[in-house]
């Protein structure tokens, strides 16, 4: 992550909301849940990248959880474009293996420049302030 706040919570959100850990603040369990897809989406675009590894990974709740924490954020343009990316993921290949038409695979390309114009890093780290009191209240400015 390229933002210091989104650094400084990046390892210890993801690691909290991959183990469950019970002991963390919710607030870092749904920041961690935002964090995983973002990353590997970021790195490899929203479908491939982020849906389909977890597709194959069995591990679609965590698409599900990271919608819930965009809006949580109050992201709620992210969280309904993962939901679509999710969706239609769903739709052009429910097994993972289809060949999937060259419409869908502008839909797909299309999913992925979106997300990376509304998704960035910048975003997260104006988000997250608001919502610091339930992620790490040890952050906040005194």
């Amino acid at each position: 992550m390229g933002t210091p706040l989104i650094g400084a919570l990046n390892v210890r959100a993801i690691y909290a909301y991959e183990v469950e850990d019970a002991s963390a603040l919710p607030g870092l369990r749904i920041l961690g849940a935002v964090m995983g897809l973002h990353g590997i989406a970021m790195n490899g675009g929203l479908v491939v990248g982020g849906i389909e590894n977890l597709f194959f990974n069995e591990r679609m709740h965590a698409v599900d959880d990271a919608i819930e924490g965009f809006r949580w954020l109050g992201l709620a343009d992210v969280a309904a474009l993962v939901a679509r990316a999710r969706d239609e993921y769903l739709r052009f290949r429910p097994s993972g293996w289809e060949d999937i038409s060259d419409e869908d695979a502008l839909i797909w390309d299309q999913l992925d420049t979106a997300f990376f114009e509304i998704a960035a890093d910048e975003r997260l780290e104006t988000a997250v302030p608001a919502r610091l009191q339930d992620i790490a209240p040890e952050l906040q400015p005194s």
